[in-house]
């Protein structure tokens, strides 16, 4: 029997607009997730509000998710992605270029951070995501200032990361930004001060 025709193309697109759907649906619940988690302390967010703010019921959320604590982790997880693309630089980058980057980071989403940080000892997934957010920029420490870990090893190595840390951490920025109120351009001569300052240190 011939089929009708037509049938066959459809289908596809069909599902081609469904998997596009369930992706903006996707989306919309990790963008009011964010929002959301951004403004209020993590304890209280609800469900509720999430689905609200995403036009979704709160069944959607947790068929997709599964609970608060999993919609938090995925939605950490999307933002460290996005965070490592945007601070990405070659691997061959000065530490000017890798620290402009950086700060233009911490312009971003220096903030939203703060608040996480202030609340890692009150909530587990919180913590979770501010040691990871740790990890990551002692990754970026030994990849881009490794001209100040050059010929050290062992305890002075560890003291030298540790030093870079503090002159590039979030903290630092958030001290020189916010509350000393420098521009932007000031604290990027600042943090370049403390680490040449480490130069020829061990």
């Amino acid at each position: 029997m011939k089929k009708p025709s037509g049938t066959c193309g459809k289908r596809p697109y069909r599902k081609a607009a469904r998997a596009e759907a369930e992706a903006a649906t996707h989306a919309a619940i990790l963008d009011a997730a964010f929002e959301m988690f951004s403004a209020d302390p993590f304890d209280r967010v609800t469900l509720d509000q999430i689905a609200e703010r995403s036009g979704v019921t709160v069944q959607t959320i947790i068929r997709r998710f599964g609970s608060k604590e999993e919609l938090f982790e995925s939605l950490a997880q999307r933002e460290g992605r996005r965070i490592l693309a945007e601070r990405e630089v070659a691997e061959s980058a000065s530490l000017t270029v890798a620290l402009e980057s950086l700060l233009d980071h911490y312009e971003r989403d220096g903030d939203t951070i703060a608040k996480f940080v202030a609340q890692e000892h009150l909530f587990e997934p919180v913590r979770a995501l501010v040691e990871r957010g740790r990890r990551t920029h002692r990754e970026w420490v030994e990849r881009y200032c490794r001209h100040l870990l050059s010929g050290l090893d062992g305890n002075a190595r560890e003291r030298m990361i540790h030093a870079a840390t503090v002159a590039t951490d979030l903290s630092t920025w958030k001290l020189l930004r916010r509350d000393l109120g420098l521009e932007p351009a000031r604290v990027a001569e600042v943090m370049t001060e403390l680490l040449h300052g480490l130069e020829g240190r061990s």
